[in-house]
């Protein structure tokens, strides 16, 4: 049985299952350089020995599941930095690099995600042009500044074709371009973990970052964009405070795995400000999320390995 299929059989037992944590923010924290226009997406050229040893620190931690290192990988994120040839290079390189630090679990099954957002540091900084934009892609359908429906099919089949065993798309808030991406990402045949992040309070709503989205309700944007069919519906890159409310709005609509990986600490482009939630106050949250009934449970930006390392000492085996 494969790693991933066994990591599926769990979840569908009940069984809760810990992923990694922040890849950028902890590359960051060894000292990668964080790219102005690619965020951290440029440690698969340039850092593969770093972040193939940060992934083999989440598998000695206990991840079952690695996120590879794809987040910021899109044309439309690397094209106005000059990297639009390497597309293909650089989401290989880091399915490449999770795959192996996967191998040196020893026998234990971790499984590798490759990761899909719509993150665009440059474009959504307002840096970039028309000439900029150029080796881009074509226009996003609903949005410019975010990956277009070619850019997401592009980075799916490359995703795929790396062998990666399932498919995360990060950061959704706007139900264009989240429809867009699970469109290509089902293409593949590949499982699809929908994640949802960004969300904060608003008069006791939970609503997206406009930055990133449309401002839409949490609430929508589970109505819009979850479907049966995914293997897991993530809260993500959000505040632990928001999660309780966020996990009770997906159940609502979906019945399959719930999974929880939230931030902690703040950003100040293009770096993490590490100053958040300590690994025992992380734990003590994620006891509440798999009370509630969340199965996946990690981390996002400023989680760091020794917070995994006490999610999987400290929670329980079974959800709920």
């Amino acid at each position: 049985m494969s790693a991933a299929a066994e990591i599926f059989q769990r979840l569908t037992g009940g069984e809760v299952i810990v992923i990694d944590g922040g890849t950028g923010t902890e590359l960051q924290a060894l000292g990668v350089p964080m790219d102005e226009a690619t965020w951290s997406a440029r440690a698969n050229l340039d850092h593969l020995d770093k972040l193939q040893s940060l992934h083999e620190s989440y598998v000695r931690a206990g991840a079952q599941v690695l996120i590879a290192n794809t987040f910021a990988a899109s044309r439309a994120a690397l094209g106005p930095a000059g990297l639009g040839d390497r597309v293909a290079e650089v989401n290989r390189n880091a399915i490449a690099a999770a795959q192996r630090a996967a191998a040196a679990a020893g026998g234990r099954p971790v499984a590798v995600a490759g990761s899909m957002s719509p993150f665009c540091p440059i474009a959504m900084k307002g840096r970039g042009d028309e000439a900029a934009r150029a080796d881009a892609g074509d226009a996003a359908a609903e949005d410019p500044r975010f990956p277009s429906r070619a850019d997401f099919a592009e980075q799916a089949a490359l995703l795929a074709e790396a062998g990666a065993d399932l498919i995360a798309l990060e950061l959704m808030e706007s139900s264009g371009y989240g429809r867009a991406a699970l469109e290509a990402a089902t293409s593949t045949g590949l499982p699809v973990w929908l994640g949802i992040g960004s969300i904060r309070q608003d008069d006791g709503t939970l609503v997206s970052d406009p930055e990133l989205g449309h401002g839409e309700s949490f609430e929508d944007l589970v109505a819009s964009l979850v479907r049966p069919e995914l293997a897991a519906v993530n809260v993500m890159h959000a505040k632990a405070s928001t999660v309780p409310d966020a996990i009770e709005i997906i159940r609502k609509r979906y019945d399959g795995p719930i999974g929880v990986y939230a931030e902690s600490g703040d950003w100040e482009a293009p770096n993490w400000v590490f100053n958040g939630l300590g690994p025992q106050e992380y734990l003590r949250e994620a006891r509440g999320w798999v009370a509630q009934g969340a199965q996946i449970i990690g981390g996002c930006c400023g989680i760091r390995p020794e917070h995994i390392k006490a999610l999987a000492d400290g929670l329980p085996r079974r959800a709920g």
